[in-house]
């Protein structure tokens, strides 16, 4: 019976990783054939690797069936579309107030607020839209579950982007202070 479970279990893994392995491929060239990269030449390359680690940690951590996958990709992918959209538009008119800020007239500066504030309100509407929509391809637990794997991925990226700005010798060092006995605070203070 045990032998059984393992088996399955197995398996299980083994379709998932194939279907994980098979999503980011499809993310990668549907990126690519889409202009959606994160940049072009070298950075293209990094933008491909990116999105297939960002595919698998959501399908890993998420734990999705090659079914919820591939319902739940294309309406994943949409909003991030549309909300890096919203969130560049929103930096762009913030640079250009922060760079105009003594020549702006009372009248633009208000409009510009207004488009900022506008610019919110949109995010949020989209945040709920959003959120209607996940709930027709997700179980509750696993929308739940979204938004926490978002954050762990976010973290995850600012850990690794932290430890690469150290390099190896830094990291050395930290990691021999925190074995000795001190704190990760004190350790990344000295």
């Amino acid at each position: 019976m045990k032998s059984m479970n393992f088996y399955k279990n197995t398996m299980k893994r083994i379709r998932t990783s194939i279907a994980v392995l098979l999503l980011a491929g499809v993310a990668a060239v549907s990126l690519r054939a889409q202009g959606q990269g994160m940049g072009q030449g070298a950075m293209q390359g990094d933008g491909e690797k990116l999105t297939a680690y960002k595919i698998a940690f959501f399908t890993k951590n998420l734990d999705l069936t090659p079914s919820e996958a591939e319902k739940f990709w294309p309406v994943y992918n949409d909003y991030s579309a549309r909300k890096s959209k919203l969130q560049a538009d929103r930096l762009l008119l913030m640079r250009y107030a922060a760079q105009n800020k003594d020549n702006m007239t009372e009248a633009e500066v208000i409009s510009t607020a207004d488009k900022l504030t506008q610019s919110f309100a949109d995010e949020a509407s989209m945040v709920v839209s959003f959120n209607e929509n996940l709930k027709k391809v997700l179980p509750p637990a696993k929308v739940i579950r979204l938004y926490q794997v978002e954050n762990q991925y976010k973290q995850q990226l600012l850990r690794e982007l932290n430890q690469r700005r150290q390099g190896p010798a830094q990291q050395g060092q930290q990691g021999m202070r925190r074995s000795s006995g001190q704190s990760g605070r004190a350790a990344m203070t000295e």
